[in-house]
């Protein structure tokens, strides 16, 4: 993953690599508006789609994303 870290938005709807909960890696679904719970990319899909559906306990301005690694599928750069 890219090391720079950004604050406020990122620029399209989707999964970012992102801030959270002292784990490694973790990614979350930015919705357009809020962003979801931390997930792990091992997580099951069934899994990371409960956590995309549950908004971060954490407040959208106290959350950093970086930019999608290029090892990432085509389709998830939204």
């Amino acid at each position: 993953m890219s090391k720079k870290w950004f604050s406020g938005p990122p620029p399209s709807v989707g999964w970012w690599p992102a801030s959270g909960s002292g784990w490694d890696e973790p990614i979350r679904w930015w919705d357009g508006l809020n962003w979801s719970r931390a997930a792990l990319p091992e997580f099951s899909a069934k899994k990371a789609a409960a956590r995309a559906r549950r908004p971060s306990p954490f407040a959208n301005d106290k959350i950093q994303w970086q930019h999608r690694p290029e090892s990432w599928p085509e389709r998830s750069k939204t």
